[in-house]
């Protein structure tokens, strides 16, 4: 059985939360330190890590099957709740070794899949 501070932070996490782990750990009622000991443990990652690996996830499902031309990637990053688009920028590269560009063109019908590049 989940920690109830871990299952109520997924709820928020997977949900429309866009905010820090110290509005959460608010929201919740737990220590800064005692959840992010708890829900390591219980998830594997920590709450920081998770949430932008959740962010990254939600930008590749908003970009997957549009037309490149129709992206506007300032507008993506925001919307996804980045700060600008270097920090976007950042993250992509950091999750998939490549960038949004080319992502773009090599990208699949499989939407966690991130080509090889040579």
């Amino acid at each position: 059985m989940r920690h109830p501070a871990v299952h109520a932070a997924l709820a928020f996490i997977t949900g429309e939360f866009s905010g820090t782990v110290a509005e959460l750990t608010d929201r919740i009622g737990i220590s800064r330190r005692r959840f992010v000991q708890v829900f390591s443990d219980e998830i594997g990652l920590a709450p920081k890590l998770f949430c932008r690996i959740q962010r990254f996830q939600s930008v590749l499902r908003v970009v997957h099957g549009k037309d490149g031309n129709e992206i506007d990637w300032a507008d993506v990053a925001l919307d996804a709740g980045y700060f600008d688009q270097a920090h976007f920028n950042h993250d992509f590269r950091e999750f998939s070794g490549i960038s949004p560009g080319t992502y773009l063109k090599h990208r699949t019908a499989h939407l966690n899949h991130v080509p090889l590049i040579e």
